[in-house]
C-alpha cells in the first residue's frame, strides 16, 4: 500500500487481505503482488471513477476518502455509504480485476465478464445494509437476465448492471461456480461467443 505515510494504510492492508481471501472462496487467487496506490484527487486518466486497476502495473490505484465528499454527486448511492464501505466497494471492484487477470493466465476474459465478475463481488462482499443502499437506487421488478449483462448497459447504465450482474450471481445456478467457469473460459456473456444473445 503506497499512501505517503498516512494513517490509511493501517486500513488498507487487512482489508486487502479480507478481500482478496473472500475473492479467493470464488476460485479468484492471488498468483503475484498487487500494489495498491491511494491518490490525492481523482485515480482514473480518464473520466471519473474514483478507482481503477492499472493491469500493465499490476497496481490498483484508489482516491482518497478525503476526497470522496467533493467528487461524488449527493444524489449518487455511492455518496449516502460510509467513507470505509464505499473503499472497501471500490477495493473490492478492482482487486476481483486483477484477480482475474491473473486467475485466468494466458486466457483473455471479455471486458463484460470483467465486469459483471467485479460488479458482483462488489455487492457480494457488502453487508446487507450497505448492499440495500445500491439495490434501492436501481429497483428491478424483473427477474435478473442475461440480456441485461452488457458492456453498453454497464457503460450507460453501470448501476443497474450491478444491480442485475449481482441478482444473476444470487441465483443457485450461478455463484462462484459461474465465475469459475468464465475465468476458465468455458463461458462468457460476450456477445461474439453468445449469438443468441445478438
Amino acid at each position: 500500500v503506497e499512501d505517503g505515510g498516512a494513517p490509511l494504510s493501517a486500513q488498507l492492508r487487512p482489508m486487502a487481505s479480507a478481500v482478496r481471501d473472500a475473492l479467493g472462496e470464488c476460485g479468484l487467487v492471488q498468483q503475484r503482488p498487487i500494489a495498491i496506490g491511494v491518490m490525492d484527487g481523482l485515480s482514473h486518466p480518464m473520466g471519473t471513477c474514483l478507482a481503477y486497476f492499472d493491469c500493465d502495473e499490476e497496481a490498483i490505484r484508489l482516491t482518497s476518502p478525503d476526497s470522496y465528499r467533493a467528487i461524488l454527486d449527493p444524489d449518487t448511492p455511492y455518496a449516502r455509504l460510509p467513507e470505509a464501505v464505499l473503499t472497501k466497494a471500490l477495493l473490492t471492484h478492482e482487486m476481483a480485476h486483477a484477480l482475474v487477470i491473473q486467475t485466468a493466465g494466458e486466457r483473455q476474459i471479455d471486458v463484460v465478464d470483467q465486469e459483471y465478475i467485479a460488479s458482483a463481488m462488489e455487492l457480494h462482499l457488502m453487508e446487507p445494509r450497505h448492499r440495500a443502499t445500491i439495490l434501492e437506487s436501481a429497483p428491478m421488478e424483473a427477474p435478473p437476465g442475461e440480456p441485461l449483462i452488457d458492456i453498453w448497459i454497464y457503460g450507460f447504465a453501470p448501476r443497474w448492471f450491478a444491480v442485475n450482474a449481482w441478482r444473476h450471481f444470487q441465483e443457485p445456478e450461478n455463484g462462484c461456480a459461474l465465475i469459475g467457469r468464465i475465468v476458465a473460459g468455458e463461458e462468457s456473456f460476450s456477445k461474439a461467443s453468445r449469438p443468441e444473445l445478438r
